[in-house]
């Protein structure tokens, strides 16, 4: 097994002539749990859009448990163990919480179309053990009284909890969390970074964080990297980058600096 879970090695993607992401170098351990800064436009979600195949390098590799990625289809790396929300949420709109983590869980059912066609003993039973593991992990997210509820009816630091949850139904090893404060008021993000640990902690996966709320990353992170301009300017602990002069200067500031 490779020592790193993800390696992206000189990383580079070009839009005509644009370059969004310049030569970036980053790799994340199995269960580490590393940030993504940076100013808007860094590249950070372009980052997460090369990582899980939305979009595919100009030049450079993204290697996943050692594996190279080139030309695989997003779909393609959920099913290696690779899951992300998004910075707008995008649950289903027309189900209710619990199918939602149901929808989620069907990547990795064993039983044949077949079984499903007729309602076989081996398809109920795999129903079953769905909706039994979609309840257990809406409980953990203190979810599971919501189930029957519309997914948008939720309240939106729920419906934020909600993605999350959907996301860990698909069994990741790395799972890819797109600025989950945004829209939370202060209250909200505490839960949030509390909710980001148990993930790292209970289900002893690798997770990549992008935010833009400073004490969020820096409340999680073990480390971070830092994008400016589509290059990385800087990676390290949580207490060396806030020392950073070149990120301060960049993103942080000398008043998040001195926090």
């Amino acid at each position: 097994m490779s020592e790193k879970l993800l390696q992206l090695d000189a990383v580079t993607i070009r839009f005509g002539g644009l370059t969004a992401v310049s030569e970036v170098d980053l790799s994340i351990g199995h269960g580490e749990l590393v940030g993504l800064i940076g100013p808007n436009g860094a590249g950070k979600t372009t980052m997460f859009n090369l990582i899980t195949g939305v979009y595919q390098p100009t030049s450079g590799q993204v290697l996943f448990g050692g594996r190279g990625l080139l030309g695989l289809r997003p779909h393609h790396r959920t099913r290696m163990g690779m899951a992300r929300t998004f910075q707008n949420i995008r649950l289903f709109g027309s189900m209710s919480v619990l199918d939602n983590v149901r929808a989620a869980m069907q990547l990795h059912r064993r039983d044949g179309w077949r079984q499903a066609l007729w309602r076989g003993n081996q398809a109920r039973e795999s129903e079953r053990g769905v909706e039994s593991k979609a309840r257990e992990l809406l409980a953990i997210f203190g979810l599971e009284e919501r189930c029957q509820e519309n997914a948008l009816g939720l309240p939106y630091g729920e419906q934020r909890r909600l993605e999350i949850v959907r996301a860990l139904a698909t069994s990741p090893r790395l799972l890819l969390l797109d600025e989950p404060a945004a829209g939370m008021n202060p209250t909200e993000k505490v839960e949030l970074a509390r909710l980001i640990r148990l993930v790292q902690e209970r289900f002893k996966i690798s997770v990549l964080l992008v935010e833009h709320d400073m004490k969020v990353v820096m409340s999680v992170c073990e480390r971070i990297a830092v994008l400016d301009y589509g290059r990385k300017i800087a990676e390290g602990s949580p207490v060396e980058i806030r020392r950073n002069p070149n990120v301060i200067a960049a993103y942080l500031g000398q008043e998040v600096a001195d926090a």
